[in-house]
Protein backbone atom coordinates (compact mmCIF):
# COMPACT_ATOMS: atom_id res chain seq x y z
CA UNK A 1 0.00 0.00 0.00
CA UNK A 2 2.73 2.18 0.76
CA UNK A 3 5.05 1.49 -2.01
CA UNK A 4 5.28 2.24 -5.87
CA UNK A 5 6.84 1.56 -8.85
CA UNK A 6 7.01 2.71 -12.33
CA UNK A 7 8.65 1.06 -15.59
CA UNK A 8 10.44 2.38 -18.17
CA UNK A 9 8.88 0.38 -20.77
CA UNK A 10 5.54 1.91 -20.08
CA UNK A 11 6.96 5.50 -20.28
CA UNK A 12 7.88 4.41 -24.33
CA UNK A 13 4.62 2.93 -25.26
CA UNK A 14 2.69 5.83 -23.58
CA UNK A 15 4.63 7.90 -25.64
CA UNK A 16 4.39 6.55 -28.71
CA UNK A 17 0.77 6.80 -28.60
CA UNK A 18 0.78 10.05 -27.51
CA UNK A 19 3.30 10.95 -30.61
CA UNK A 20 0.63 12.61 -33.28
CA UNK A 21 -1.39 14.05 -30.36
CA UNK A 22 0.49 15.34 -27.55
CA UNK A 23 4.08 17.70 -28.28
CA UNK A 24 3.79 18.31 -24.22
CA UNK A 25 3.44 14.73 -23.11
CA UNK A 26 5.65 13.67 -25.25
CA UNK A 27 8.86 15.55 -24.11
CA UNK A 28 7.78 15.12 -20.32
CA UNK A 29 7.93 11.63 -21.31
CA UNK A 30 10.91 11.32 -23.27
CA UNK A 31 12.53 13.34 -20.09
CA UNK A 32 11.52 11.24 -17.76
CA UNK A 33 12.57 7.71 -20.37
CA UNK A 34 16.42 9.25 -20.40
CA UNK A 35 16.56 9.66 -16.37
CA UNK A 36 15.59 6.18 -16.38
CA UNK A 37 17.76 4.86 -19.76
CA UNK A 38 20.69 6.81 -17.43
CA UNK A 39 20.00 4.51 -14.35
CA UNK A 40 19.58 1.44 -16.48
CA UNK A 41 23.18 1.70 -18.07
CA UNK A 42 24.77 1.53 -14.92
CA UNK A 43 22.55 -1.48 -13.15
CA UNK A 44 23.19 -4.87 -13.21
CA UNK A 45 20.62 -6.31 -10.99
CA UNK A 46 19.86 -3.89 -8.73
CA UNK A 47 20.67 -0.06 -7.68
CA UNK A 48 20.08 1.54 -4.47
CA UNK A 49 19.22 5.50 -5.36
CA UNK A 50 19.67 8.37 -2.78
CA UNK A 51 17.89 11.16 -4.76
CA UNK A 52 15.07 11.19 -7.40
CA UNK A 53 14.21 15.05 -7.17
CA UNK A 54 14.83 15.92 -10.73
CA UNK A 55 13.34 12.65 -11.89
CA UNK A 56 10.23 13.28 -9.88
CA UNK A 57 9.92 17.10 -10.59
CA UNK A 58 10.02 15.90 -14.62
CA UNK A 59 7.25 13.55 -13.20
CA UNK A 60 4.83 16.31 -12.18
CA UNK A 61 5.15 17.41 -15.62
CA UNK A 62 4.12 14.32 -17.02
CA UNK A 63 1.26 14.07 -14.61
CA UNK A 64 0.18 17.64 -15.60
CA UNK A 65 0.40 17.05 -19.41
CA UNK A 66 -1.85 13.99 -19.14
CA UNK A 67 -4.41 15.98 -17.05
CA UNK A 68 -4.59 18.49 -19.44
CA UNK A 69 -5.75 15.61 -22.14
CA UNK A 70 -8.15 14.12 -19.76
CA UNK A 71 -9.35 17.44 -19.57
CA UNK A 72 -9.98 18.17 -22.84
CA UNK A 73 -12.82 17.26 -24.38
CA UNK A 74 -11.12 17.62 -28.35
CA UNK A 75 -8.19 15.55 -26.82
CA UNK A 76 -7.89 11.77 -28.47
CA UNK A 77 -8.90 10.32 -25.07
CA UNK A 78 -12.49 12.01 -24.76
CA UNK A 79 -13.20 11.13 -28.72
CA UNK A 80 -14.81 7.78 -29.53
CA UNK A 81 -12.69 5.93 -31.70
CA UNK A 82 -13.58 2.49 -33.63
CA UNK A 83 -9.92 1.72 -34.11
CA UNK A 84 -8.85 -1.20 -31.25
CA UNK A 85 -5.17 0.17 -31.20
CA UNK A 86 -6.37 3.72 -30.62
CA UNK A 87 -8.81 2.64 -27.98
CA UNK A 88 -5.65 0.11 -26.15
CA UNK A 89 -3.42 3.10 -26.10
CA UNK A 90 -6.07 4.87 -24.37
CA UNK A 91 -6.84 2.63 -21.64
CA UNK A 92 -2.55 1.88 -21.30
CA UNK A 93 -2.42 6.07 -21.01
CA UNK A 94 -5.30 6.02 -18.39
CA UNK A 95 -3.76 3.52 -16.37
CA UNK A 96 -0.19 5.04 -16.77
CA UNK A 97 -1.73 8.17 -15.51
CA UNK A 98 -2.90 7.16 -12.10
CA UNK A 99 0.56 4.89 -12.20
CA UNK A 100 2.22 8.31 -12.09
CA UNK A 101 -0.29 9.80 -9.43
CA UNK A 102 0.37 7.14 -6.85
CA UNK A 103 4.24 7.66 -7.22
CA UNK A 104 4.23 10.80 -6.64
CA UNK A 105 2.07 10.52 -3.80
CA UNK A 106 4.28 7.81 -2.51
CA UNK A 107 7.40 10.26 -2.95
CA UNK A 108 5.82 13.06 -1.08
CA UNK A 109 5.35 10.78 1.88
CA UNK A 110 9.78 9.66 1.60
CA UNK A 111 11.35 9.41 4.72
CA UNK A 112 13.91 7.08 6.03
CA UNK A 113 11.67 4.34 5.87
CA UNK A 114 12.25 3.95 2.42
CA UNK A 115 15.25 2.57 0.24
CA UNK A 116 14.76 4.02 -3.56
CA UNK A 117 16.27 1.41 -6.13
CA UNK A 118 16.06 0.36 -9.82
CA UNK A 119 16.25 -3.37 -10.76
CA UNK A 120 15.57 -5.34 -14.09
CA UNK A 121 12.44 -7.57 -12.66
CA UNK A 122 12.13 -11.19 -13.96
CA UNK A 123 10.23 -10.18 -17.00
CA UNK A 124 12.57 -8.23 -18.27
CA UNK A 125 11.25 -4.84 -17.76
CA UNK A 126 13.49 -1.81 -15.69
CA UNK A 127 12.14 -0.99 -12.66
CA UNK A 128 12.06 2.24 -10.68
CA UNK A 129 10.40 1.45 -7.04
CA UNK A 130 10.10 3.47 -3.75
CA UNK A 131 10.20 0.52 -1.42
CA UNK A 132 8.59 0.98 2.11
CA UNK A 133 10.23 -1.48 4.63
CA UNK A 134 9.69 0.17 7.93
CA UNK A 135 5.77 0.09 7.93
CA UNK A 136 5.33 0.90 11.25
CA UNK A 137 4.89 4.78 11.17
CA UNK A 138 2.30 4.56 7.99
CA UNK A 139 0.42 1.90 9.87
CA UNK A 140 0.48 3.66 12.97
CA UNK A 141 -0.94 7.12 11.38
CA UNK A 142 -3.87 5.27 10.77
CA UNK A 143 -4.44 3.53 14.06
CA UNK A 144 -4.20 7.36 15.40
CA UNK A 145 -7.38 7.56 13.66
CA UNK A 146 -8.83 5.49 16.02
CA UNK A 147 -10.12 5.32 19.76
CA UNK A 148 -8.38 2.19 19.82
CA UNK A 149 -7.07 -0.85 17.85
CA UNK A 150 -6.75 -4.72 18.35
CA UNK A 151 -4.74 -6.45 15.61
CA UNK A 152 -4.97 -10.27 16.30
CA UNK A 153 -3.68 -13.48 14.94
CA UNK A 154 -2.82 -16.99 15.92
CA UNK A 155 0.90 -15.97 13.92
CA UNK A 156 1.78 -13.26 15.27
CA UNK A 157 4.92 -14.71 16.18
CA UNK A 158 7.78 -13.52 17.62
CA UNK A 159 5.45 -11.19 19.33
CA UNK A 160 8.68 -7.97 19.08
CA UNK A 161 8.74 -8.69 15.20
CA UNK A 162 5.55 -7.49 14.64
CA UNK A 163 5.08 -4.91 17.32
CA UNK A 164 7.97 -3.27 15.66
CA UNK A 165 6.17 -4.08 11.72
CA UNK A 166 3.05 -2.72 12.88
CA UNK A 167 2.94 -0.08 15.59
CA UNK A 168 6.77 0.47 16.43
CA UNK A 169 5.28 1.47 20.45
CA UNK A 170 6.53 -0.36 22.93
CA UNK A 171 3.94 1.08 25.55
CA UNK A 172 1.58 -1.10 23.12
CA UNK A 173 0.01 -4.17 25.39
CA UNK A 174 0.97 -7.19 23.48
CA UNK A 175 -1.07 -10.38 24.74
CA UNK A 176 -0.37 -13.69 24.37
CA UNK A 177 -3.84 -15.75 24.92
CA UNK A 178 -3.62 -19.42 26.57
CA UNK A 179 -5.45 -21.62 24.30
CA UNK A 180 -8.31 -23.89 25.43
CA UNK A 181 -7.29 -26.59 23.32
CA UNK A 182 -6.29 -30.21 24.62
CA UNK A 183 -2.70 -30.28 24.32
CA UNK A 184 -2.89 -34.32 24.39
CA UNK A 185 -4.92 -34.25 21.38
CA UNK A 186 -1.99 -33.32 19.60
CA UNK A 187 1.20 -34.35 18.05
CA UNK A 188 4.23 -31.82 16.75
CA UNK A 189 6.78 -34.05 15.81
CA UNK A 190 10.78 -32.10 14.07
CA UNK A 191 11.92 -34.48 11.86
CA UNK A 192 15.63 -33.57 12.03
CA UNK A 193 17.52 -36.22 10.13
CA UNK A 194 16.24 -34.48 6.46
CA UNK A 195 17.18 -31.07 5.16
CA UNK A 196 15.51 -28.68 2.25
CA UNK A 197 18.57 -26.47 1.75
CA UNK A 198 19.08 -25.57 -1.43
CA UNK A 199 22.94 -27.41 -1.13
CA UNK A 200 21.23 -31.02 -0.29
CA UNK A 201 18.00 -30.62 -2.46
CA UNK A 202 19.29 -34.15 -3.89
CA UNK A 203 17.30 -37.20 -5.39
CA UNK A 204 18.48 -39.40 -1.66
CA UNK A 205 17.10 -36.06 0.39
CA UNK A 206 14.09 -36.25 -1.90
CA UNK A 207 13.83 -39.73 -1.68
CA UNK A 208 13.91 -39.42 2.05
CA UNK A 209 10.79 -36.82 2.23
CA UNK A 210 9.11 -39.01 0.32
CA UNK A 211 9.29 -42.23 2.96
CA UNK A 212 8.88 -39.69 5.82
CA UNK A 213 5.41 -38.69 4.25
CA UNK A 214 4.45 -42.21 3.86
CA UNK A 215 5.65 -43.23 7.21
CA UNK A 216 3.54 -40.80 8.35
CA UNK A 217 0.50 -40.92 6.71
CA UNK A 218 1.03 -45.00 7.35
CA UNK A 219 0.49 -44.46 10.90
CA UNK A 220 -3.52 -43.68 10.94
CA UNK A 221 -5.16 -43.83 7.50
CA UNK A 222 -7.38 -40.43 7.11
CA UNK A 223 -6.70 -36.85 5.23
CA UNK A 224 -3.73 -34.79 5.46
CA UNK A 225 -1.59 -31.51 3.96
CA UNK A 226 1.97 -31.94 3.19
CA UNK A 227 3.21 -28.29 2.41
CA UNK A 228 6.40 -27.92 0.19
CA UNK A 229 7.91 -24.39 -0.09
CA UNK A 230 8.02 -24.45 -3.90
CA UNK A 231 6.39 -26.22 -6.63
CA UNK A 232 9.37 -28.08 -8.04
CA UNK A 233 10.07 -29.71 -4.81
CA UNK A 234 6.13 -30.94 -4.15
CA UNK A 235 6.49 -31.97 -8.11
CA UNK A 236 9.76 -33.78 -7.51
CA UNK A 237 8.90 -35.37 -4.09
CA UNK A 238 5.52 -36.49 -5.75
CA UNK A 239 7.51 -39.04 -8.17
CA UNK A 240 9.02 -40.92 -5.25
CA UNK A 241 6.39 -41.05 -3.13
CA UNK A 242 4.13 -42.51 -6.24
CA UNK A 243 6.18 -45.26 -6.17
CA UNK A 244 6.40 -46.49 -2.70
CA UNK A 245 2.38 -45.13 -1.66
CA UNK A 246 0.00 -47.39 -0.87
CA UNK A 247 -2.93 -48.83 -3.02
CA UNK A 248 -5.62 -47.19 -0.96
CA UNK A 249 -4.09 -43.76 -0.89
CA UNK A 250 -5.05 -40.93 -3.20
CA UNK A 251 -3.35 -37.64 -4.34
CA UNK A 252 -4.63 -34.42 -5.02
CA UNK A 253 -1.80 -31.66 -6.21
CA UNK A 254 -2.10 -27.90 -5.77
CA UNK A 255 -1.80 -26.53 -9.58
CA UNK A 256 -0.49 -22.81 -9.72
CA UNK A 257 -3.59 -19.99 -10.38
CA UNK A 258 -6.43 -21.91 -9.97
CA UNK A 259 -9.60 -20.26 -9.97
CA UNK A 260 -12.22 -20.28 -6.97
CA UNK A 261 -14.27 -23.49 -8.21
CA UNK A 262 -10.85 -25.49 -8.76
CA UNK A 263 -10.22 -24.50 -5.28
CA UNK A 264 -13.31 -25.65 -3.65
CA UNK A 265 -13.66 -28.59 -5.34
CA UNK A 266 -10.13 -29.56 -4.37
CA UNK A 267 -10.86 -28.52 -0.60
CA UNK A 268 -14.49 -30.45 -1.29
CA UNK A 269 -12.37 -34.27 -1.61
CA UNK A 270 -11.77 -33.92 2.34
CA UNK A 271 -14.59 -35.20 4.21
CA UNK A 272 -14.49 -37.65 6.66
CA UNK A 273 -13.65 -41.37 5.31
CA UNK A 274 -13.94 -44.85 6.68
CA UNK A 275 -10.87 -45.98 4.91
CA UNK A 276 -8.16 -44.97 2.59
CA UNK A 277 -6.05 -42.15 2.48
CA UNK A 278 -5.86 -38.75 1.18
CA UNK A 279 -2.89 -36.44 0.72
CA UNK A 280 -2.76 -33.06 -0.59
CA UNK A 281 0.44 -31.76 -2.07
CA UNK A 282 0.56 -27.80 -1.77
CA UNK A 283 2.90 -24.90 -1.33
CA UNK A 284 3.56 -23.20 1.76
CA UNK A 285 2.32 -19.16 1.26
CA UNK A 286 -0.35 -20.07 -1.18
CA UNK A 287 -4.21 -20.56 -1.32
CA UNK A 288 -4.18 -23.69 1.47
CA UNK A 289 -1.72 -22.45 3.66
CA UNK A 290 -4.66 -20.33 5.48
CA UNK A 291 -7.80 -18.96 5.52
CA UNK A 292 -9.30 -22.82 5.08
CA UNK A 293 -11.14 -24.76 7.87
CA UNK A 294 -11.01 -28.71 7.31
CA UNK A 295 -12.51 -29.27 11.16
CA UNK A 296 -11.85 -32.61 13.10
CA UNK A 297 -11.30 -36.14 10.69
CA UNK A 298 -11.36 -33.74 7.65
CA UNK A 299 -8.12 -33.40 8.50
CA UNK A 300 -6.01 -35.29 10.70
CA UNK A 301 -2.30 -34.22 9.91
CA UNK A 302 -0.24 -31.23 7.98
CA UNK A 303 3.49 -32.11 6.76
CA UNK A 304 5.67 -28.99 6.76
CA UNK A 305 8.58 -29.61 4.75
CA UNK A 306 11.28 -26.59 5.17
CA UNK A 307 11.45 -23.38 7.15
CA UNK A 308 9.80 -22.02 4.15
CA UNK A 309 12.42 -19.02 3.76
CA UNK A 310 11.42 -17.14 1.03
CA UNK A 311 13.34 -16.79 -2.25
CA UNK A 312 16.63 -14.84 -2.28
CA UNK A 313 15.33 -12.00 -4.76
CA UNK A 314 16.47 -8.02 -5.08
CA UNK A 315 13.89 -6.99 -2.50
CA UNK A 316 14.87 -9.34 0.41
CA UNK A 317 18.43 -8.67 -0.32
CA UNK A 318 17.38 -4.95 0.18
CA UNK A 319 15.18 -5.43 3.09
CA UNK A 320 18.09 -8.07 4.95
CA UNK A 321 20.69 -4.90 4.31
CA UNK A 322 18.01 -2.03 5.74
CA UNK A 323 18.07 -3.78 8.64
CA UNK A 324 21.49 -4.39 8.98
CA UNK A 325 22.71 -1.32 9.05
CA UNK A 326 20.36 -0.83 11.74
CA UNK A 327 22.08 -3.53 13.77
CA UNK A 328 18.73 -5.33 13.74
CA UNK A 329 19.65 -8.90 12.21
CA UNK A 330 18.46 -8.45 8.27
CA UNK A 331 18.33 -12.38 8.10
CA UNK A 332 15.84 -12.67 10.63
CA UNK A 333 13.77 -9.23 9.10
CA UNK A 334 14.21 -10.62 5.14
CA UNK A 335 13.82 -14.22 5.41
CA UNK A 336 13.18 -16.49 9.13
CA UNK A 337 9.89 -14.59 10.79
CA UNK A 338 8.59 -14.38 7.05
CA UNK A 339 9.04 -18.03 6.63
CA UNK A 340 8.07 -19.20 9.94
CA UNK A 341 5.09 -17.34 9.63
CA UNK A 342 4.35 -19.73 6.77
CA UNK A 343 5.21 -22.68 8.71
CA UNK A 344 3.07 -21.67 11.61
CA UNK A 345 -0.05 -20.96 9.03
CA UNK A 346 0.73 -24.18 7.32
CA UNK A 347 0.21 -26.04 10.45
CA UNK A 348 -2.57 -24.41 11.60
CA UNK A 349 -4.60 -26.01 9.19
CA UNK A 350 -4.95 -29.26 11.58
CA UNK A 351 -6.75 -27.90 14.84
CA UNK A 352 -9.37 -25.82 13.87
CA UNK A 353 -11.48 -26.20 17.11
CA UNK A 354 -11.32 -28.26 20.06
CA UNK A 355 -12.66 -31.44 19.15
CA UNK A 356 -10.20 -31.67 16.63
CA UNK A 357 -7.25 -34.61 17.01
CA UNK A 358 -4.41 -33.98 14.59
CA UNK A 359 -0.53 -34.49 14.20
CA UNK A 360 1.98 -31.83 13.03
CA UNK A 361 5.19 -32.76 11.28
CA UNK A 362 8.00 -30.75 10.39
CA UNK A 363 10.99 -31.64 8.35
CA UNK A 364 14.09 -29.98 8.14
CA UNK A 365 17.51 -30.15 10.21
CA UNK A 366 16.81 -26.76 10.76
CA UNK A 367 13.63 -26.73 13.16
CA UNK A 368 16.43 -27.89 15.44
CA UNK A 369 18.16 -24.52 15.91
CA UNK A 370 17.02 -22.37 18.58
CA UNK A 371 16.97 -19.24 15.93
CA UNK A 372 14.17 -21.35 14.80
CA UNK A 373 12.48 -22.64 17.71
CA UNK A 374 12.28 -19.47 19.08
CA UNK A 375 9.33 -18.32 16.57
CA UNK A 376 7.06 -22.00 18.26
CA UNK A 377 4.08 -20.99 19.97
CA UNK A 378 3.56 -21.86 23.51
CA UNK A 379 1.18 -24.78 22.56
CA UNK A 380 4.45 -26.63 20.52
CA UNK A 381 6.29 -26.56 23.55
CA UNK A 382 5.70 -30.29 24.11
CA UNK A 383 7.58 -31.20 20.63
CA UNK A 384 9.06 -34.56 20.18
CA UNK A 385 11.98 -35.08 17.36
CA UNK A 386 12.00 -38.07 15.33
CA UNK A 387 13.79 -39.69 12.67
CA UNK A 388 12.57 -41.70 9.87
CA UNK A 389 13.32 -44.87 11.76
CA UNK A 390 10.72 -44.09 14.69
CA UNK A 391 8.16 -41.73 13.20
CA UNK A 392 5.52 -44.31 12.74
CA UNK A 393 6.04 -45.74 15.66
CA UNK A 394 5.56 -42.11 17.65
CA UNK A 395 2.35 -41.49 15.80
CA UNK A 396 0.54 -45.03 15.88
CA UNK A 397 1.50 -44.53 19.81
CA UNK A 398 -0.34 -40.82 19.54
CA UNK A 399 -3.04 -42.29 17.61
CA UNK A 400 -4.00 -45.04 20.44
CA UNK A 401 -3.36 -43.20 23.16
CA UNK A 402 -5.92 -40.32 22.43
CA UNK A 403 -8.41 -42.32 20.34
CA UNK A 404 -12.08 -42.69 22.32
CA UNK A 405 -13.32 -45.97 21.96
CA UNK A 406 -15.77 -45.41 19.59
CA UNK A 407 -13.56 -43.91 17.39
CA UNK A 408 -13.03 -45.40 14.15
Amino acid sequence: MYSATLYKEDFLEVKRFLRPFSRKAVAALERGNKYLLEWKRECEEYTLLSNIDSFALNLFNVSHALEQLLEDRESVMNRPSTDSEIEEGKKKTLDFYFQVRAFLEIYEELDDSYEIYVQHDREGRFALKLYCIHTADKIGQCLEKGRASILFSATLLPVQYYMELLSGKSEDYAVYARSTFDPSRKKVLLGLDVSTKYTRRTTAEYQKIASYIRQITDSRQGNYLVFFPSYKMMTDVRGFFEAEMQDDTEILEQSMHMSEAQREEFLEQFQERESGTLIGFCVMGGIFGEGIDLKKDRLIGAIVVGPGLPQVCNEREILKQYYDRRDMDGFDHAYRYPGMNKVMQSAGRVIRTDEDTGVIVLLDERFGQAQYRSSFPREWADYETCTLRNVKEKLERFWKGCIVPDDK
